[in-house]
């Protein structure tokens, strides 16, 4: 396959009219001893003319194991998958790849990256999986695709942002300090945070944490409150949500430590969730998440959907059936369609080539960083003990730059990454509160498939890179 395409092109932003450079990249990568690892891709789109004055604004998804195509066809690049506005629609439109008004090519040059072993990356032959299925790696490995870009094309002196989304807001925190400490530093003027999940060690729901349960009340107050099922229908979402936090971190929070159970808790907490007393109190007033999903609407005969709660399907009718998630089905086709239509009708990429989605890479992932390991506690083998500090590194990437700037995105609908984990974050971890910007959005966990979210969060980016190079 060969290792560059480069095509020009035109867009509209608002009103104006911008061409641009497009660029599809293989980036070989090599550990420190030289040994080649494999291929990560990266696909940029920069003004014409390009200028160092500009920021370079680097994208990348999650997973781990996912490429960057649902951001790169989110609508923050020049072009987006046509999600249907339906929720219950098909999940393949006739079109799907439509220019997209709310890029950010008039703000920043953008560069979206695939990791190795995603998209049309692959591993080098002989080269295991293991090689680059860590924290630490994956960092050192992502820093090392932002470096040889600026340096390819002379932008070391550009102002440079990240921007992950889900497992990638662990990517962007360890990247930024990662590429700040090298022997060949780069300053990262500012990380973006779409659905982030820094503190999930704190806020995933475990059966003696109730952190957990508190920080999920938000999301189930907002889900109950979009299907009809909330006792405060009567409020704007956003009024649900911020009233729903300041329950689940005063009288729902006090009633999981003391494990009581007073009947005005639970009353109110049956009005947030839609769910009657009687199942609260069988719970212990602990509702997960993904039992959630199951309970809301049962007497609709509907399961909600993984990644965004506001997607339905109907019930499986028996065990044996496969899992389907009610989001994912609606929207998986829809981007890899509108992907297939990208490369070979704009970019110029043959179609023999195949391009992976995702890959499989959660289960060997090593999620224990090395700085932890020297801590009290600290294995380099799965135990109890193991610290997983990474909001670390967006403190220490505050406390080194005094530029530095973070901005989190979060869905009220997100069932992943939720608003409630980032209320935790603010509070347990002294980032300063002058520093950052937040956005919250009517949406699930890749809450630029809403048209009115995706607009409402473009503005928000635009804002935050605009503020960092004024």
């Amino acid at each position: 396959m060969p290792q560059h395409y480069t095509s020009r092109h035109s867009a509209v932003i608002g009103d104006a009219p911008i061409d641009f450079t497009a660029a599809a990249e293989r980036v070989p990568i090599a550990d420190e001893s030289g040994r080649t690892l494999g291929d990560a891709w990266t696909f940029a789109y920069v003004l014409d003319p390009a200028t160092a004055e500009r920021p370079v604004l680097f994208l990348f998804n999650g997973g781990p194991g996912c490429s960057s195509v649902w951001l790169h066809l989110g609508g923050l690049g020049p072009w987006r998958a046509a999600v249907p506005g339906d929720l219950d629609a098909a999940p393949v439109a006739r079109e799907t790849l439509a220019p997209s008004p709310d890029a950010l090519i008039d703000t920043a040059d953008l560069v979206f990256i695939d990791p190795i072993d995603t998209g049309f990356g692959r591993l080098a032959d002989g080269v295991e999986p293991a090689a680059i299925s860590s924290v630490d790696r994956d960092a050192v490995i992502t820093a090392q695709v932002v470096r040889s870009w600026l340096e390819r094309h002379n932008r070391l002196e550009s102002p440079v942002y990240l921007l992950g989304e889900s497992y990638g807001t662990i990517r962007a925190a360890l990247t930024a300090t990662t590429l700040l400490t090298a022997e060949e530093p780069v300053a990262v003027s500012g990380v973006a945070m779409l659905g982030q999940c820094v503190n999930a060690q704190e806020t995933t729901q475990r059966p003696g944490n109730p952190v957990g349960f508190v920080a999920a009340l938000p999301l189930l107050a907002a889900t109950a409150w979009y299907h009809g099922k909330s006792a405060h229908g009567a409020l704007t979402l956003d009024e649900v949500v911020r009233l729903a936090h300041a329950f689940a971190v005063d009288e729902y929070a006090s009633a999981l430590l003391t494990g009581e159970m007073p009947d005005p808790v639970v009353e109110r907490l049956a009005g947030f969730t839609g769910l009657g007393p009687a199942e609260l109190r069988a719970r212990r007033l602990r509702v997960d998440k993904e039992e959630y999903r199951r309970l809301l609407l049962a007497d609709r005969g509907l399961v909600l959907g993984l990644t965004d709660a506001r997607y339905t399907l109907p019930a499986p009718a028996g065990a044996g059936e496969p899992h389907v998630d009610a989001a994912s089905v609606r929207l998986g086709p829809v981007f890899y369609a509108a992907a297939r239509r990208l490369f070979t009708e704009h970019l110029g990429i043959a179609g023999e080539h195949r391009y992976r989605v995702a890959v499989a890479a959660h289960e060997r992932w090593n999620y224990l960083e090395g700085a932890a390991v020297a801590r009290f506690g600290g294995s380099a083998l799965p135990s109890p003990f193991a610290m997983f500090d990474y909001p670390a590194h967006l403190v220490a990437l505050l406390r080194a730059n005094a530029g530095a700037r973070l901005f989190f995105g979060t869905g009220h609908f997100d069932t992943l990454t939720t608003v409630g984990s980032l209320e935790h974050l603010r509070a347990q971890y002294g980032l300063p509160a002058g520093r950052l910007r937040e956005g919250r959005y009517p949406a699930g966990h890749m809450m630029y498939t809403d048209p009115r979210s995706l607009a409402a969060l473009s503005a928000d980016l635009r804002d935050f890179v605009r503020e960092g190079t004024a």
